[in-house]
């Protein structure tokens, strides 16, 4: 061999060992941020199995937590001992849920040991520092009392496994926000307008007498309503600001996961990001965060085909995943896509026969739909094979629970051999929820119907209405929509009287997918209200999102347009003739 030829041997060689530390360091302050989380209450979620051994809910928490340690610890340089007593960790608490044993003492004991030694490992790599001789013999001792754990005299205890429910706050009274000099300083010229506005109000009755002046006050006090109407708004627009971060500082994290993942399964993908300079609530973002981090680990190892498998389907050599995020009309919606094999329809049945999920005959009647959707199922995965990335069916019904904790919606469409895109909607959340409302009268009640729903308002003598089954349609752009008041919509049947309808408006309501026409017998305007949940007093009343006092003290009902158009259980909309 030439000198030459060594040389470029050499250089390829180097190319290809070459370690980017950058990277590296990017991967590991991604993993300390969050072992630091996760291992800051696990002792505490523990301890609350000595209380309740057969809480399946807590026993899947916890291996969770322990499962997402082990993952992200993968790629930090020396994070092997961390990596393999969080794998035996997991395992335990894997036999227990798979053989439905209850938490004895001895596992108790067992995982505070382990939580202990893990925050001690995770701060010896923070630390850059190398592992006590104590710690290192203690790590060793425990992670072998594991591999010979046996449950001593206990037979298994069959119990059922019920829907993890999550709140979607569960910590955030405790958590903080951080706020810059230039929010601080707009609060407090806010607090300074508010102080002038107050003495403005003072003054004003003072000074001016309302019987011998009307003008003069009527014009003082529209002022004062204007005034405060305006700080009012600047205020609560800069309240919500403090809670709002762009995308990209809660999504940095995820280009170096998936590289990370991609890596270890000797595969090689392509990630964009779209829409990364949305603002979203801290909370909502660093839940959709997680979401993404469990799809992407999906995606790579269920739907990614290695090199080989894509050259000989025609496929670029690498594997194509994108990220997009947007603010629909309130409702954010994340799309994640990828150009991998699709979901097997077939293999997902089998798996969800063979593990007892539903019959044969339950499943004959099941759509693909219903099918690909089991794939969120605590535990399932259509994986013989365990790895860090996936095989313990943890991760997707993460993503579930996530989504059903925000009311929101997830939508699955894939193409075998092509590839699967996941679509979550999910509404902004309203800490303080004030809506901008359409006000409306229909018999003795007053509704409020959210502006941004709001697409048309039309007075009915003007639309060409028609009734067909009990139920009276009218036209709007080129579609035949439902026109119905409340109580029809409740009924499925009309039952107002045409003179009357001719003296009525319709408010035509914007959903997602549809618009339905809302028949109200006036309306009465705009106005911002604060929206309070329904209580003991007021009963939750279907196809409202809660209600609101005026200064009237008169209790307006706010409709929730999606739930009210579930209400209607007929079809929404349809070409017109």
């Amino acid at each position: 061999m030439s000198d030459e030829q060594n040389n470029n041997s050499t250089s390829e060689l180097d190319e290809i060992f070459t370690i980017d530390f950058e990277q590296v360091e990017q991967v590991s302050a991604v993993f300390f941020e969050e072992s630091k989380e996760i291992l800051e209450n696990l002792e505490e979620q523990i301890l609350k199995l000595e209380d309740n051994p057969d809480d399946i809910d807590q026993i899947n928490l916890i291996f969770r937590k322990v499962h997402t340690l082990k993952g992200s610890v993968g790629a930090v340089p020396g994070g092997q001992l961390l990596g393999s007593l969080s794998h035996e960790f997991e395992a335990l608490l894997n036999r227990i849920k798979q053989e439905q044993r209850s938490v004895t003492r001895e596992c108790v004991d067992l995982f505070l040991q382990s939580s202990r030694l893990l925050k001690v490992l995770a701060e010896a790599l923070r630390e850059k520092r190398e592992v006590y001789p104590e710690e290192l013999s203690e790590a060793i001792e425990t992670i072998t009392r594991y591999g010979g754990f046996q449950f001593s005299g206990q037979r298994p205890t069959p119990r059922k496994t019920p829907p993890v429910k999550r709140s979607a706050s569960h910590s955030e009274d405790e958590q903080g926000v951080w706020l810059s000099m230039k929010q601080l300083n707009e609060m407090l010229k806010i607090s300074g307008e508010l102080l002038v506005l107050k003495n403005f109000y003072n003054m004003m009755n003072q000074t001016v007498n309302f019987r011998t002046q009307p003008e003069l006050f009527e014009r003082r006090q529209n002022d004062f309503s204007h005034n405060l109407t305006k700080i009012c708004d600047q205020f609560q627009g800069q309240i919500q600001s403090v809670r709002k971060e762009r995308a990209e500082e809660s999504f940095q994290g995820i280009p170096v996961l998936i590289r990370q993942a991609a890596t270890e399964l000797n595969k090689q993908v392509h990630f964009e990001m779209r829409g990364m300079d949305l603002l979203l609530d801290k909370s909502l973002a660093k839940e959709l965060s997680d979401c993404v981090v469990h799809l992407a680990r999906n995606s790579i190892d269920h739907g990614i085909e290695d090199q080989f498998e894509r050259t000989v389907s025609g496929k670029p050599s690498i594997g194509q995943l994108s990220l997009e995020i947007s603010d629909n009309n309130g409702i954010i919606q994340l799309i994640f896509k990828d150009d991998g094999a699709g979901l097997n329809r077939e293999r997902i049945l089998q798996r969800v026969l063979s593990t007892g999920l539903t019959t044969e005959e339950e499943a004959s009647a099941l759509s693909d739909e219903q099918i690909y959707r089991f794939i969120f199922n605590a535990g399932f995965s259509t994986k013989d094979k365990i790895t860090t990335i996936s095989g313990r069916g943890v991760g997707m019904d993460v993503v579930q629970n996530t989504v059903d904790a925000y009311g929101g919606k997830i939508f699955i469409e894939t193409t075998l051999g092509q590839g699967t895109s996941f679509r979550l909607e999910m509404p902004v959340p309203q800490h303080i929820m004030v809506e901008s409302a359409l006000l409306c009268t229909w018999n003795d009640f007053q509704l409020a119907v959210p502006l941004m729903s709001v697409s048309h308002i039309s007075s009915c003598d003007k639309l060409q209405i028609t009734t067909v089954n009990h139920l009276r349609y009218c036209q709007f752009n080129g579609l035949t929509i439902p026109l119905l008041n409340y109580h029809e919509m409740l009924k499925l049947s009309v039952y107002e009287t045409e003179q009357r309808i001719k003296n009525s408006s319709a408010v035509f309501v914007r959903t997602k997918d549809a618009i339905f026409a809302l028949l109200v017998d006036k309306i009465d305007g705009q106005t911002d209200l604060v929206v309070k949940n329904f209580g003991k007093i007021i009963n939750q009343q279907k196809g409202f999102k809660g209600v609101s006092i005026l200064a009237d003290e008169k209790v307006t009902y706010i409709v929730d347009p999606e739930l009210l158009m579930a209400v209607m259980s007929v079809p929404h909309q349809v070409e017109a003739a």
